[in-house]
Parts: structure tokens; C-alpha cells; sequence
């Protein structure tokens, strides 16, 4: 029997499903290099973008570039893949969460609570999956609508009664909105998208079709509208209790995923994932509604994330919708889409929360935005106002947090780890910010803190300044360090930050040593028959690679002696030269084998106490100057023999020419040409009586070549000379 869950998977936004299934989707602290590699570098923090990257407890990200107090997440045990939706008691008291994979709703007293190793109290199980929206009656009953299979349960929490009510015609539960006049709920579906009306009985009636594939979020307009938004054609609609409904807002998105007014503003949440699916090649191009911008500026949400395998990418962005129509896109992120949204009236604060970060996002009325609250999930899926904090329901591990006002000392941020690439000191962090910070470094040699980390040390010597404050960091010696801030009130908070540090010197070495002759040929002998061109050349030109991890301007002075010898004699004139090159010029010298001494050293870049330097001695490099020899020319028709010498390098090639005709290649007597010396017997071809000029010529390894000549007669009465058929 097929699993009733399987046609779910097919028939679900696969947005939707893949959060459901708990799927999801850590960049750079600016180092500034010097101009002289012995320069004190320093590690810089500005930006919104720059402390994301760090871990904020209790405290928030400014858009300006400052971390302040902010709200303290503490964990509430909730056992679960997944905590999908949420819901308040009508007196505010008690939070209700309900999620997958195995239809459970949990309560968390509002009040009280956040102490360490807090659990939810289970209220029911119930017979489905998942359970994808919640929503209190004025008896304080819940309904809670599942997916798949379309089903809407009361619950009662007091006694954990549970009840299926009714039964929609779709797969899937997205949304409940009850209206306490007309003892209705209202239930956003999927597959297919509609809305559908609930009695107190439990009686069904289709309200609204949206002809889209799912309705993923409703909300109350007014007392006889709502507001609801569809995937995937991304479109925010007015729905009336009668059953008529308008087009808001048209999207160039795939979803409006959560809609919540605010007196007399709209704010939506709008996501735009990465299409799978290519537009068809035909017909005119359909019509585009509002696009998601992303602009250069502002927060970024999860800048350098790491997607995890198979997650879908997508960018989102925040609307506000006035009531003259008038709409403005104040939030967007880059990476990252989405999940719900809240809104504190008393300030008008928009908060929403993301599936790919964990993070919660606050926007202030002005469209200046911070990172709220930042969990170790990656997904936020559901942000609940409560009191005067929040409570978030997770997936990519199902969990309740509950996030609070940080009290004093509370509030405390951790930078991520700065990389010196090699062992450094360090010398003072510069901050700027108001009062109340206490900073404290740490230091290690390897990229994770571990127990062989040194423990946090507060700065040494700390001064203020009318900007910020100064102090020297007591950590040891280490590749890789780490700071941590701690904001003692509301009016702290901590600005732009630099930290000092003066990386140990390296020492520079040669990887790679190259030699070859300055001719255009290239080395290599012309072909038989083409006219002679002398390739060698007496200059050699000496090239070597370097390994300098810390980018040292170097120095370098050449030295060269005989292999068998022991003096090195200097090269490259008295002064060192300032390129990993140098052009020998060897035609004084006798031909040899020769060694080159490269003494590499950082003087220049360097304090004397300071120096560094290496010694390489380069291969066997031959000096060969000298053309081969072709000695002992001697004929006996039709034979000419001889032998082709060179004093330094091996014997390449020898050809010969009869009066100055084409070349032809000539074997040596031991059938290959590799010797310093190499014999030859070239048999002649048919020659015409009277005298003819045999000229060969040899090539040696060095591209030098030497010929000689001897003249042959072919003896009267030989086959070359005797007519006939």
C-alpha cells in the first residue's frame, strides 16, 4: 500500500516542502596589507557585513556598523524535526508551537522561564505528519490544520483533547485566521490554492479560489477582509468574507510568505527563488510585476554562506504597503529567503524571520534595519511576539527560543577567528564606542579554538578616548586570534575596531631554477635541407621562482663556480640584484660544466636583527661555446668517414651536402647521436667523373655547429660513370 505521505511530496510547493523536510540553504574581516612587508598589519572591522560574521549573544547588528544590546535567545527543549507554526492564548499568557514530523503541539508559558534546560509542555499528538497552522478560539480551544491530507483538528490544551473538525479539499493546511464574530475559521490551502470557511460545527465551503497552487499566508485586513498571498505566482490579494477578492500587489517572485498589518500599513514578505524550470521559447512574453532589488548597501543577510547539498537559492524582500497604495520595498536580502513575520504596534518594529540563517531581522519604521537575533539553527520558521520578547520555532533540528531584553552584562558579542597566515604579536585593539565594553582577546595556532587555545585575557594598559578607547592585548604569540566583547548596559555599544599585530618574519627560498640561451630557435637544430642558421647564443638566461609567504621585498646576489671547483667567484657585478632574473653572458668563459649560488634576502624589508636569508645551488648549468669538430675526414669511393668531437657537450646531429646541395642526415656508427664523440661511414650516391666537394657538418647539445670538407673523385671505370640500360 502506497504511504499517504508520498503523493504529498509531489503535490507540495517545493518551497514549502523543503523547509518541511528541514532542508536549507558562514565572510571576510578585512586585513589591510602593507606597502613594506616588516609594516604593522592590522585587522579591521567596520561594517554591518563585517561583524555578521561574528556570533551575537544577547546583543544586535546595526545597519551603521555597531553591535548594541539586544535580545538574549535562550533554548526550550521542544522534541521535533521541525517547529513549523505558532499561535498566542487570547489573554497572552501561553505560546502554542505545532510542527513535524509527528504532529505535535507544545505550550511555553510566556511568562517566566528561560532558565537553563527548559522543556514545552507537550499538549496533543495528532494523527498527521505535520501540523502547518494554528490558531486560537475565544474559549481558548486550538485549531490546528495539518498536511498532508488537508485535515483541521480542535484541540483543547487544558485536557489535550483532540477532535478532527473538518476536512478541506486540498492537500495541505498553510494558514487559519478565525474570525470571532461570525465563529468562523478561515484555512489557506495547497494543491489546489484556496481559501476555504469553517462553521463552529465544522461545516466546509470553498470561499475563494486564487487559481494558484497554494495560499501560504493569511491575515486580517479589516472586519470583513483578508489579506491573503499565493505561491507560485507570487501575487497578495484582498479577499472579502463574501467571497470577492482584488489583486493588491503583483510580485516577479514565487511567493508572498507572510503578510501582517500594522495600523495602517501592510508589511509582506516576498521570496524569489531560483527558477528550475526555463520559460517556454513561444508565445508573447508575460507580463512582470514588482521585482525584488537587491542594493549594495544595507545588511546583508548571509553573505559567504555555505548552502548546505540540494538547497534551493533565493533572494527576499520586505514591503510596505500603505493604505493610499503607495509601496516600498524596505528590507531585502541577497541569499536567503523568508519564513514569518511580527510586529511590536507599540514602536512599529518589523521583525522577520529567515529559513536559511537562523537569523531574525529587526526594521524600523525609518527603513534602518539590524540582526535581532541570531540562533544556532539555520532556520527560523516562526516568530512569535510575546510579551516583551519573542519566541522562535526552528527546524534543521526542531526547537522553541525564547528571546528576550538582555539584561546588564547579558549582552555579549564574538568576533570570528582573524587569520595572520604565520606566528604574530599583537599589539593594541582600537575600538570605537560608547562606555561599558570590556573586551577580551584569545589566541591559537590552530583555525578552531580548542583547549590549546590560551583563555581569554582582558586588554593591558586600556585608555579611553573621546572616540572609543585603546589597550594592549595580553594574548601570546600565535597565528590566529579572537576577541570578545561584553556591553554592560543599554548605552553601550561597539564601533569600528582595530587590532594591531606584526606577523614573524619568513624566510624566502628558491622552488624552481630555469636556464635558457637568449637565441630565437629555441635550441633545437634546422631541419636537413634548410639553410644553416646559427641558433647558439653566449648569453644564458638564468630565471628562479621563489616561495615568500610573507611578500618580503628580497634581495639577491649570484655567485658561480667550475663544478670540481671550490671558489666562487661573484656574479652580477657588487651590487644585488632586485629580480628573481639575470642575463649571463658567458663567452669569456672556458667551456664547462658550472654551478650558480643564489643567496636570497629580505634586508631590504627587514630590520637587521631581522634578516633572513637562504642559500640554493642551482643543477649542472653547461657553458659550451665552443663549436664540435669534424676531424679525420677520409674517402674511399663510394665511402667518406670521419668523426664528429666536441670537448663540453654531446654530439646532436650530423649532416652532409655533395657540392653544396641539400643536407642529408647522416647516422653515426653506433646508431644514435649522444656521445661527445661519434664515428661516422656515409655511403656516397652516384657521382659523375671528376672532382665533388663533400661537406659535413655536426651539432652539439649547445647548438654550436662545426663542418669540414674533403673532395672526391670517383675512380674511372665505377658503375656512376658507365652508360647502359
Amino acid at each position: 500500500m502506497t504511504s499517504p505521505l508520498r503523493p504529498a511530496l509531489r503535490l507540495t510547493s517545493p518551497r514549502l516542502h523543503r523547509l518541511l523536510m528541514g532542508a536549507a540553504a558562514l565572510a571576510t574581516l578585512a586585513a589591510a596589507g602593507p606597502a613594506r612587508a616588516n609594516a604593522t598589519r592590522t585587522f579591521r572591522q567596520a561594517t554591518a557585513k563585517d561583524f555578521e560574521e561574528g556570533e551575537a549573544t544577547g546583543s544586535m547588528v546595526q545597519p551603521t556598523g555597531e553591535v548594541v544590546p539586544g535580545l538574549k535567545a535562550s533554548a526550550v527543549e521542544a522534541p521535533g524535526a521541525f517547529t513549523w507554526c505558532s499561535a498566542l492564548s487570547r489573554d497572552g499568557g501561553v505560546a502554542y508551537f505545532g510542527g513535524g514530523d509527528e504532529g505535535k503541539i507544545y505550550a511555553v508559558d510566556v511568562k517566566g522561564g528561560g532558565k537553563a534546560g527548559e522543556k514545552a509542555r507537550l499538549v496533543a499528538t495528532l494523527d498527521a505528519p505535520w501540523v502547518t497552522a494554528l490558531a486560537v478560539r475565544p474559549d481558548g480551544v486550538l485549531l490546528a490544520g495539518t498536511t498532508p491530507g488537508g485535515r483541521i483538528f480542535s484541540v483543547d490544551p487544558r485536557s489535550g483533547a483532540v477532535k478532527e473538525l473538518a476536512k478541506v479539499a486540498a492537500e495541505h493546511v498553510w494558514a487559519i485566521v478565525y474570525d470571532d464574530k461570525s465563529a468562523t475559521a478561515y484555512v489557506g490551502s495547497g494543491a489546489p490554492g484556496k481559501i476555504f470557511a469553517i462553521d463552529a460545527k465544522g461545516k466546509t465551503r470553498a470561499l475563494w479560489d486564487s487559481r494558484d497552487k497554494h495560499v501560504v499566508s493569511l491575515a486580517r485586513d479589516d472586519a470583513n477582509h483578508l489579506l491573503a498571498g499565493t505561491s507560485e505566482e507570487a501575487i497578495l490579494y484582498r479577499v472579502g468574507t463574501d467571497g470577492r477578492a482584488e489583486a493588491v500587489q503583483d510580485f516577479e517572485a514565487e511567493e508572498v510568505r507572510a503578510v501582517a498589518r500594522s495600523g495602517d500599513a501592510i508589511t509582506i514578505a516576498v521570496n524569489d527563488f531560483d527558477k528550475t524550470t526555463p520559460p517556454l521559447p513561444f508565445g508573447p512574453p508575460a507580463a512582470k510585476g514588482t521585482k525584488v532589488v537587491i542594493s549594495t548597501g544595507g545588511t546583508p543577510s548571509s553573505a559567504g554562506t555555505l548552502p548546505r547539498p540540494g538547497a534551493q537559492k533565493a533572494k527576499a524582500a520586505l514591503y510596505r504597503l500603505e493604505r493610499d497604495g503607495r509601496l516600498e520595498q524596505i528590507f531585502a536580502i541577497a541569499d536567503g529567503y523568508f519564513t514569518s513575520l511580527a510586529v511590536d504596534d507599540a514602536t512599529g518594529d518589523v521583525y522577520a524571520a529567515t529559513g536559511t540563517q537562523g537569523r531574525v531581522y529587526r526594521v524600523r519604521p525609518d527603513r534602518t534595519s539590524g540582526l535581532a537575533i541570531d540562533l544556532p539553527e539555520r532556520q527560523a520558521l516562526t516568530l512569535l511576539r510575546a510579551g516583551g520578547g519573542f519566541l522562535v520555532g526552528t527546524g534543521d533540528v526542531g526547537a522553541i527560543y525564547r528571546a528576550r531584553p538582555a539584561a546588564a552584562g547579558e549582552a555579549t558579542y564574538l568576533s570570528k577567528v582573524f587569520d595572520a597566515e604565520t606566528r604574530a604579536r599583537w599589539g593594541l585593539l582600537r575600538w570605537q564606542g560608547g562606555k561599558g565594553l570590556t573586551i577580551e582577546t584569545r589566541s591559537g595556532v590552530t583555525s578552531k579554538p580548542d583547549e590549546g587555545w590560551s583563555a581569554f585575557q582582558k586588554l593591558q594598559d586600556v585608555r579611553g578616548s573621546f572616540e572609543g578607547g585603546a589597550g594592549q592585548v595580553a594574548s601570546p604569540a600565535a597565528r590566529y586570534i579572537q576577541y570578545r566583547v561584553t556591553l554592560a548596559g543599554v548605552e553601550a555599544r561597539l564601533g569600528e575596531l582595530t587590532l594591531a599585530y606584526l606577523a614573524q618574519n619568513q624566510r624566502a627560498r628558491v622552488t624552481e631554477f630555469t636556464t635558457t640561451d637568449g637565441s630565437a630557435a629555441g635550441g633545437a637544430p634546422p631541419a636537413a635541407g634548410t639553410p644553416v642558421v646559427h641558433a647558439h647564443a653566449n648569453v644564458l638566461k638564468l630565471r628562479w621562482k621563489l616561495e615568500n609567504l610573507d611578500g618580503d621585498e628580497l634581495d639577491y646576489r649570484l655567485s658561480f663556480r667550475e663544478q670540481n671547483e671550490a671558489v666562487w667567484r661573484p656574479l652580477g657585478g657588487p651590487d644585488a640584484l632586485l629580480k628573481p632574473e639575470y642575463d649571463w653572458n658567458t663567452e669569456g668563459l672556458p667551456d664547462g660544466t658550472y654551478v650558480v649560488r643564489i643567496v636570497t634576502s629580505d634586508e631590504r624589508a627587514q630590520p637587521r636583527e631581522r634578516v633572513l636569508d637562504s642559500t640554493y645551488l642551482s643543477p649542472p648549468v653547461l657553458v659550451d661555446n665552443r663549436k664540435p669538430e669534424v676531424a679525420g675526414l677520409a674517402a674511399k669511393y663510394p665511402f667518406v668517414s670521419g668523426r664528429a668531437r666536441d670537448a663540453a657537450s654531446p654530439i646532436t646531429q650530423i649532416e652532409m651536402a655533395v657540392d653544396g646541395a641539400e643536407w642529408h642526415e647522416v647516422a653515426p656508427a653506433d646508431g644514435i647521436c649522444d656521445d661527445l664523440v661519434e664515428s661516422f661511414t656515409v655511403k656516397l650516391p652516384s657521382l659523375a667523373p671528376g672532382p665533388h666537394d663533400v661537406t659535413v657538418r655536426a651539432w652539439d647539445s649547445a647548438d654550436n655547429v662545426g663542418a669540414a670538407s674533403i673532395t672526391v673523385r670517383p675512380p674511372p671505370g665505377s658503375p656512376s660513370t658507365t652508360k647502359g640500360p
